[in-house]
């Protein structure tokens, strides 16, 4: 089939399309291109009319989004791109150099500035020249890494859109290197097994896939790698969660998202819509949602809850990821939480460009739930309101992976899914007034004693073997799980049993943590029931965000720059109350912090423990909370409540 004839069923929608608009619309009179391989060009995101509505678009109904972007553009084509550095690794930094190329070649092709070309050109040649990508390789010497992916989608983009504006040397240079360094990362592919629902395969399998689309007309090895990209998408597309949430928490759910959107529009150009194997789609802005923080106290150092590994900021975005699910869903509250990202983005992304469905409105109800319980996951987010200075708590108690992975025929999960997960089974975080009452432990080594949890005989659950979660496969019987997930009357009742995801040699025969959220007292009751095989070691584990002092034997407090913070020991008959320190390893090295670490102890074969955590704004007193085992309430500010 020649090439106008498939330009003619490619474009024909589109025409039609145009066609039916109203006369209010605007009218674009489209120059009729040259039958050659330039007319398949520009095809990564946009088509050649696409385009030309989105030129533009930049000055109308996208011009806070382009302004913005046009920023950062400005700002890159003024930096010259870094000289190779023979470090060991994945040689991370190289990931700015492909999204730099990214950037560049959109604000080209947008505006007709040659300024910006110029610096892709600048930074792509750079790129071209770089000796490896990435220090990883397999058996057999074949790379790969992360800059495989930002490098070849940047390269990609800049071939695509820049055929008319570089010369023919600059164009075979990016051609030669997309050719080989794609082959490249296909060989090393192949061969790895593949982690289906983890950042690495969706960022590198969308580098191929937008480097296989450009080159079809170059070279015959470009469908091979196109198939293989839609192999190793359509089988993630049915292994994600289907309650929307990431095992890899927020940070990589950002950087991951991004790409696995990029990849997923793109495949849509060669017949697959894997948006409609999964109901992660329906659910997974919802996730983003609750793990952000309340949106007046969101900055750029701070704005998600750092579960998993994650930090405390936004690696990529949100604004644009929250606009594309906005445009899937046609979903208001997700184009809500883009414009509130706007305020924290780690940078304005082209994406935003690309993704703003303006035909969306931006509305977040008074009815939205402030309870959440990710039941796949075994995660539940919950909050007082959506005012903007709510209190938040999270809560943690699930399989590694999700039930839903236990149930897939054997070999659709590798070790690699595992590679950010952290045994943290009954630990949860509690977050009011701006700041961290109980934190999490961060992007740290993955062990338990870290977190808001239990310590049988100083040993954590199954997992912490090491650094990268192990041992595996997968053993669904040593899965921890929510038995009870209830909001109600103001009160949440979250209940997780991780009685079987410790290590043997812990000798925990039972571990069952209730949590009690009173929010109007702002107190959390925290009903623990521990069981030994034999007399040993009890120690649950809490981190507070600041230094506290001892008062009494059963309390500890603080006065924090916006709290005043109050723990205490309920059933101080059974257990010892201990303030302390913990050393916190990081992630990759013996380097670390000492934390504040409150315990509550006892040496005994079972425990049945009750501990408060209570806080208020100042100049407020944290509340007292006192317990009446027998009828099973606490008591605050004269007021009682059911446990």
């Amino acid at each position: 089939m020649n090439l106008l004839c498939k330009m003619c069923r490619v474009t024909a929608p589109v025409l039609l399309l145009l066609n039916a608009c109203s006369a209010d619309e605007p009218h674009f009179d489209y120059p009729r291109p040259e039958p050659t391989d330039k007319v398949w060009h520009p095809m990564l995101f946009f088509n050649y009319w696409e385009g030309e509505q989105l030129k533009t678009a930049i000055s109308s109904t996208h011009l806070a989004q382009w302004t913005r972007f046009k920023a950062v553009a400005d700002a890159k084509v003024r930096r010259d791109p870094p000289a190779y550095k023979n470090d060991a690794g994945e040689q991370l930094w190289q990931r700015d150099v492909g999204n730099t190329i990214s950037a560049l070649a959109v604000a080209g092709y947008l505006t007709g500035d040659k300024s910006y070309f110029e610096g892709a050109e600048r930074w792509a040649l750079a790129a071209c020249a770089y000796p490896t990508w990435g220090m990883d390789d397999t058996p057999d010497g074949a790379e790969y890494g992360l800059p495989y992916g930002h490098q070849l989608l940047g390269l990609a983009m800049l071939y695509d859109y820049g055929q008319n504006y570089l010369s023919e040397a600059t164009l075979a240079t990016l051609r030669h290197t997309l050719i080989a360094r794609t082959e490249r990362q296909y060989a090393a592919y192949k061969t790895l097994d593949k982690a289906y629902i983890q950042n690495h395969t969706w960022i590198n399998t969308c580098g191929m896939l937008a480097a296989a689309l450009v080159l079809r007309n170059d070279t015959p090895e470009a469908q091979k790698w196109i198939d293989f990209t839609q192999e190793v998408l359509g089988k993630t597309s049915r292994l994600l969660s289907p309650d929307g949430a990431s095992q890899e928490g927020p940070g990589y759910w950002q950087y991951g998202m991004e790409f696995l959107m990029m990849a997923f529009d793109l495949s849509r150009g060669v017949g697959n819509d894997f948006y409609k194997n999964s109901t992660w789609w329906d659910n997974t802005a919802a996730y983003a949602m609750y793990m952000t923080l309340p949106a007046d106290r969101c900055t750029a150092e701070s704005s998600i809850v750092d579960w998993a590994d994650a930090p405390r900021y936004s690696w990529y975005g949100p604004e644009h990821l929250y606009r594309r699910l906005a445009g899937l869903n046609h979903d208001a509250r997700a184009q809500y939480f883009a414009g509130k990202a706007v305020h924290y983005n780690a940078t304005s992304s082209w994406l935003n460009l690309i993704w703003y469905d303006t035909s969306v409105s931006s509305v977040l109800l008074p009815s939205t739930p402030t309870f959440r319980h990710f039941e796949n996951m075994g995660l539940v987010a919950s909050r007082t309101d959506w005012n903007g200075d709510e209190a938040m708590v999270v809560f943690r108690c699930g399989a590694p992976l999700g039930t839903f992975a236990g149930q897939q025929p054997e070999g659709s999960y590798v070790s690699g899914d595992m590679g950010h997960i952290h045994p943290d089974a009954n630990h949860f975080v509690i977050y009011a007034n701006g700041e961290y009452i109980l934190r999490n432990n961060g992007y740290v080594k993955r062990v338990t004693k870290y977190h808001n949890t239990l310590l049988a005989n100083d040993m954590g659950q199954w997992g912490e073997v090491r650094t990268w979660f192990t041992p595996w496969p997968l053993t669904p019987s040593r899965d921890a799980k929510i038995v009870e997930a209830i909001s109600s009357g103001g009160i949440d009742r979250m209940t997780g049993d991780a009685s079987a995801a410790y290590l043997d040699n812990a000798g925990v025969k039972r571990f069952v943590r209730k949590l009690v959220w009173i929010k109007e007292a702002g107190v959390a009751v925290v009903c623990d029931d521990v069981e030994l095989a034999s007399p040993g070691r009890i120690e649950l584990r809490f981190f507070p965000e600041r230094k506290l002092v001892q008062s009494s034997d059963a309390v500890v407090e603080a006065t924090t720059p916006r709290n005043s913070v109050r723990i205490e020991n309920l059933t101080p008959a059974r257990s010892v109350l201990t303030l302390g320190t913990q050393f916190v390893e990081e992630r990759s090295t013996s380097s670390g912090e000492n934390r504040p670490l409150v315990t509550v102890a006892a040496d005994a074969s079972s425990l049945k423990q009750v501990t408060a955590v209570s806080w208020a704004a100042l100049p407020a007193a944290a509340p007292v909370v006192t317990y009446d085992e027998q009828a099973g309430t606490v008591t605050v500010d004269g007021k009682t409540y059911t446990l």
